[in-house]
Formats: structure tokens, C-alpha cells, sequence
């Protein structure tokens, strides 16, 4: 495991990249989204996730396959490898009395004839060197001298490489006794061992699965077994800004037709059954299912997009544009925050009876905040890439917000906090549009990191190259999410959802700006600590932070300045930590 502060990653490769190194081996696969990745994992030891490790313990002796029942505390023989034990016997890593119990457990499978393991002598990890029948296990295990609670849990335990020994049972009532060692897992480069599989580490899973994607939520599997998605576009499609098309539909839905109009949507809630592939459709169906890239179904080849991004030469400039992006994601926040604020109150009159804007209304406010918190969650996320390679010591929290945000194509505009209109959409769709703006702005950083220079510490730009990669990703559902909100909006006027389409900026007395700025400087005040201190040792003050910036007190006095008809701004403070940072 990795000893980097405050996150594990494995060291274990996948078993198709066995023979790469650890470094070069770990790459972005098109097609496996970030939840199929080993660090995403959830690892639990039962059936319905992505694997069962309990299949590991099937092999945990050399040549043979068992199958572990901790309920009855049985070890049952699968099968026997024998060619695998006679090329070792040959080879002088197995005694040929080792061989003659092979060739016998072997010869009594091939017969039909049941064999278990009776007895286990070996190191079981903190419990010791212990010698026992599995008969003895009674699901306890406590005090001095205690053995494992069930089979599987005294397999688990086994320490690897050390010597075992192990008794089974015959049919005729005879035993014979193995003399080996503990099987190993993992190979020399952290892969999963040849003597797995394919397909049995997850061969103990839900089954049938088909019937899961049917009846659990979307939250239940990974995102590559989902429950609504985008539908194909019909021949020659429009293009992707069509938002008709970019409303979600149910994936398993019984009506596969291809057509110029797309499917319903799925609604907010669970689509009704008779529209979807029952139970015993869906196994007999499940081919007629489309294969779903970027959330949309798709039936033509994939080609991923590469955004080719410049890696910046050496550290000191790969900081100054951390410190720059930092500032950015504070800047958009600004920008969203003034934008979410400008939309008519829940309880405005003017929306008595009118359902469909109050809803409108309600939902692009919600969202837009949702965004801005993001924008936050990233700019923790850079203050810790900035921590982890930044020169021992010189950690400073970049906490400065940005004067100017990069424009689509080249260049920059001002940051301009104002109200929710058409014009300020078009810009945050332009702002988090893919590779441009704000995510064009984090290719270079990412090539940077995947190619660091030679400056860099050892190993760092690898674990945080994940971390950028994810802002990236997230920066694509902001930019989804803008193309929502402007065709929620396009039904109706400026007027109609916005307090006052030509708010002003308050003057600097104004009482409720006056107000605000003084919560907002606290709330930096408490990141700077909380981010100075470290991520562990600085959580009450950015959990303070936090609970200021989504609870009532940020929200009551943004409420209080929009309410007296004013834009929600945040003045640029004159401390050098926070004073405003311009492009590198």
C-alpha cells in the first residue's frame, strides 16, 4: 500500500496487465469507466458486488481446487490438477510421496467418490501454529489458545508460503495427509495468480444478474450496469446541444425500435413494468440491450476523443498552474453562486398556479448550487494535489480567486458576477464545455502528471493524476448539466424566473452585502487554517467552512442581498492570501 498521506492505493495490477510494470501498467481504459478500477472497488467479501474474494481461498493449496462452505465448516475437493503436480514432481518442488496423494485424491475424483479436508496444521496469522479437525470449529473464537470460528475464516487466515499440512477424507473412510505450502494469491507483479481463471472471481455472483438490472435502483450497481440512459440517436443525429435527446430513458425498455423520435423518458420515477423487458424477457433479450458509452447507447465502433494535453517542463510551473486552476474553480463558484441567487424565491406570488416555471425555477436553482459546491469540492481537491508536490515545507493554501477565466478557443474573459440571464447560461456552458474552459484548463496539468518532469517527487503525479482526471469527468456533468438547465429556462421569459433581470451590484455599504463579506471572509479564513493544517488535522476547521457554506448562514444573507434587488458578490479581498490571481 501506498504511504502517501491519506490515501491507499493498492499495488496489485490487474491479471491483463500482468507482465507490465506497476507504473506503466495503470492506465485509463476506454470503455471501463472509474468504478471498474481496483482503488474503486468496493471489496466486499459476498455475492451482488464485483467480485467474490472468497473465491481466492478455493486454491489455497497448491494443484487443487476446493470448494470452502463456512456454514457446516466443510472443505470439499473440486478437482486435482495432476499434470501441474507431475510436471513439480519432476521439477523436485513436490517429494513423490506428495505426488502419490495427488494421483490418489485424482484417481478417487475420477471415480465419483466425495473427498474433504478432515484436518488443518499450519500458521494461522496472529491465532499461531495450530493443528485441528474441522470438526472441532463451532463458529467461537475467543480466549487463549482459540481456533478460527468456521473453515472459510481458518483458510483466510492461513499465513502464505508457510508450511500446511493437510488431511482428507476418503470415501472408504481412510485419510491421506498432504505435506505443501500455503498457495500464493498474488504473482511477482501484484496480478492474480495463472492458477485463477477467467471468470472465477466472479463466477459466485448474483445470478442470474439480468434480473438486477431490472429491479435494483441505479444506485446499487456500478455505473457500467445502468437502469436509465440517453437513447441512440436515430441515422444521421442531431446534433448533441439537441436536448431532446439528452433526456434519460429506461435502458431495459421493451420497445427497442430505432426511430426519429426518442423513447419516453423515464420520468422522476420508476417506469412503469409493462414498459419494460419482464423477468424472462430480459434473459432471453438481453442482447437487444445497447451498449451505453458517456451515459447513451450506442451501436456504432467507439473512437474515445483524446484531448492531447502539453506537459508543463518542471514543478514550479506545473504549481503556478495549480494555483491558477484553484482560483478558477473559487471564481466559477462566484459566478454560480450570483446566478443562483437571482431566481424568484419558492414563494413568489408571481408563481402561484404556474407549476411548470416554479418547478423550472426550483430546479435550476438547485442544480446551479449543486455546481458551485462542486466547484469547492475542487478546489480542496487541487489544494491537496498542490500539498502532496509542493516542496517539503512550502505548502501554501491557494485560496486566491481568479481575475480572468479561460475562453473556448484561446483566451480569457473577466469573471462577472451577475444574474441567471440567457447570455450568463450560454457562458457557464462555454466555461465547463469538455476540453475547453475550465476542463480544457486541467489538460495540460494531467499530461504533466502522467509524464512528470524530472523534478517530481517519485510516485506522487501518478496517485494524483486520478484526482485531476476526476475533476475532468465531473467538469463534463457540469457542462450536461448547463445544456439542462438553459432548456428548462428557454420556455420562458427573463422576467418570468429571475427577481430582477437588471440587478446591479450593491454598493460596499449596502448592510446585507456588508454582511456577506464578512461571513465569506471567515468561511476563507477557516479553509486557509483547515488547509494549512493538513487533511486530517485541519477537518474542524473546513468541516466549519463547509457547514457556513451550505448551511443557512451563506444562504440566509446571499437571500437577504438578492431579496433588496441586488446582485450576490463577493468583493476581491485586499489579505495576500486571498487577493485575486491572474492566468500564468
Amino acid at each position: 500500500m501506498s504511504s502517501n498521506e491519506g490515501k491507499l492505493l493498492p499495488r496489485n495490477v490487474t491479471a491483463h496487465r500482468r507482465l507490465s510494470s506497476a507504473i506503466t501498467g495503470k492506465q485509463n481504459v476506454a470503455g471501463n469507466p472509474a468504478s471498474s478500477r481496483l482503488e474503486s472497488g468496493v471489496g466486499n467479501c459476498y455475492p451482488g458486488l464485483e467480485c467474490d474474494v472468497r473465491n481466492l481461498e478455493r486454491r489455497f493449496v497448491p494443484f487443487i481446487e476446493m470448494d470452502v462452505v463456512a456454514i457446516v465448516s466443510e472443505i470439499n475437493v473440486v478437482a486435482v490438477d495432476l499434470n501441474a503436480a507431475l510436471q513439480a514432481a519432476r521439477a523436485g518442488d513436490i517429494t513423490s510421496a506428495d505426488f502419490d496423494v495427488y494421483e490418489t485424491l485424482s484417481s478417487d475424483l475420477g471415480e465419483g467418490l466425495s473427498l474433504s479436508v478432515s484436518r488443518l496444521e499450519g500458521t494461522f496469522g496472529v491465532l499461531g501454529d495450530l493443528a485441528f479437525d474441522l470438526s472441532e470449529l463451532n463458529d467461537k473464537s475467543f480466549g487463549a489458545n482459540r481456533k478460527p470460528p468456521d473453515s472459510w475464516t481458518a483458510v483466510r487466515m492461513l499465513t502464505e508460503g508457510a508450511p500446511l499440512k493437510v488431511s482428507f477424507a476418503r470415501e472408504d473412510g481412510s485419510t491421506v495427509t498432504l505435506n505443501t505450502k500455503r498457495e500464493r494469491y498474488l504473482d511477482d507483479e501484484g496480478a492474480l495468480s495463472s492458477i485463477f481463471l477467467p471468470g472465477e472471481m466472479s463466477q459466485s455472483l448474483c445470478s442470474p444478474w439480468t434480473h438486477d438490472f431490472r429491479d435494483c435502483g441505479c444506485h446499487y450497481w456500478a455505473s457500467n450496469h445502468p437502469d436509465i440512459v440517453q437513447p441512440i440517436y436515430p441515422a444521421g443525429g442531431p446534433g448533441v446541444e439537441n436536448q431532446k435527446w439528452t433526456v434519460f430513458v429506461p435502458w431495459q425498455r421493451s420497445d427497442r425500435v430505432i426511430s426519429p423520435k426518442p423513447p419516453p423518458s423515464a420520468g422522476p420515477f420508476r417506469p412503469p413494468a409493462e414498459e419494460q423487458l419482464d423477468h424472462h424477457e430480459i434473459n432471453h433479450r438481453w442482447e437487444e440491450l445497447h451498449i451505453v458509452i458517456n451515459a447513451r447507447e450506442t451501436t456504432m465502433p467507439f473512437e474515445p476523443g483524446v484531448a492531447e494535453g502539453a506537459p508543463l517542463p518542471d514543478r514550479a510551473t506545473l504549481l503556478r498552474h495549480l494555483r491558477y486552476a484553484a482560483g478558477v474553480e473559487l471564481a466559477v463558484a462566484h459566478e454560480y453562486l450570483a446566478a443562483a441567487f437571482s431566481f424568484r424565491p419558492d414563494d413568489d406570488p408571481s408563481l402561484a398556479g404556474a407549476e411548470e416555471l416554479a418547478d423550472s425555477i426550483r430546479a435550476a436553482r438547485a442544480e446551479i448550487m449543486r455546481i458551485a459546491i462542486g466547484e469547492m469540492r475542487h478546489t480542496r481537491a487541487v489544494n491537496d494535489v498542490i500539498r502532496a508536490i509542493s516542496p517539503p515545507g512550502t505548502f501554501d493554501p491557494a485560496l486566491r480567486v481568479a481575475d480572468a477565466l479561460p475562453k473556448p478557443g484561446g483566451g480569457y474573459r473577466p469573471v462577472e458576477a451577475r444574474v441567471a440571464s440567457r447570455a450568463a447560461i450560454d457562458d457557464f456552458i462555454d466555461i465547463e464545455a469538455p476540453s475547453a474552459g475550465v476542463d480544457g484548463l486541467y489538460i495540460d496539468i494531467l499530461a504533466t502528471l502522467q509524464t512528470p518532469p524530472p523534478d517530481m517527487p517519485e510516485g506522487v503525479a501518478e496517485e494524483w493524476a486520478e484526482a485531476v482526471s476526476s475533476i475532468i469527468a465531473e467538469g463534463e456533468d457540469h457542462f450536461q448539466t448547463f445544456l439542462d438547465i438553459r432548456e428548462w429556462l428557454g420556455a420562458f421569459q427573463e422576467n418570468q424566473y429571475l427577481r430582477n433581470p437588471a440587478a446591479e451590484r450593491p454598493d460596499v455599504a449596502q448592510p446585507d452585502h456588508v454582511a456577506l463579506q464578512t461571513a465569506y471572509l471567515g468561511i476563507l479564513e477557516d479553509l486557509h487554517t483547515g488547509y494549512a493544517k493538513g487533511r486530517f488535522q485541519g477537518a474542524a476547521e473546513i468541516n466549519e467552512a463547509r457547514r457556513d457554506m451550505v448551511g443557512a448562514g451563506l444562504s440566509a444573507l446571499a437571500s437577504a442581498v438578492a431579496a433588496a434587488g441586488f446582485i450576490v458578490v463577493f468583493d476581491a479581498v485586499a489579505d495576500p492570501r486571498f487577493e485575486p490571481v491572474s492566468p500564468p
